[in-house]
């Protein structure tokens, strides 16, 4: 009789089956889930910048509205050229009122710098991200458990064919 193996191999196909299996549709679910949560994060940072704008242009819409002293004096100047006698657009300069100047860049907050989304570039992601190597690793996987499930051999079994024996 033929010792027994500690462990019967067919454990070992069914483990190997079960994780190539698990990294088919682990990987790419993972993938999916960071890509929305990177869309969530752009989503959030463009709508807090869009508030930051409203924010502002909410502020100047009020200074405006409680006719700011300084504020109305700008505006004179800026939009409708008007300074008062006593003072000039640059202090020892001369009068640069003609040139138009808007004040609605002075409200905009900076620009919105979005990070790119960048995908696990692994060999195994590449692998199940999908196409024919995908496939591959199904079929493997499945055939490994499929020969993990099988029975365990038990060994040769030496067998005399002898004659029967005849009746007397």
């Amino acid at each position: 009789m033929q010792p027994r193996p500690l462990i019967d191999p067919g454990w070992l196909f069914l483990a190997a089956g079960i994780a190539i299996l698990a990294a088919t549709i682990l990987i790419p679910a993972s993938e999916d889930l960071a890509r929305a949560r990177w869309q969530r994060d752009r989503a959030l940072a463009v709508e807090a910048h869009r508030i930051d704008r409203l924010t502002r242009y909410e502020e100047y819409l009020a200074a405006v509205e409680s006719g700011e002293p300084s504020l109305v004096l700008s505006l004179a100047e800026k939009q409708l050229n008007q300074i008062p006698a006593d003072r000039a657009a640059i202090p020892g300069g001369t009068n640069l009122l003609g040139k138009g100047v808007s004040v609605f860049p002075s409200l905009e907050p900076p620009p919105l710098k979005l990070a790119e989304f960048r995908p696990s570039n692994s060999i195994l992601s590449r692998w199940t991200r999908g196409g024919q190597p995908r496939l591959w690793l199904l079929i493997g996987g499945a055939i490994s458990v499929l020969i993990g499930l099988l029975p365990a051999s038990r060994g040769r079994v030496d067998v005399h064919h002898e004659p029967p024996p005849t009746p007397a």
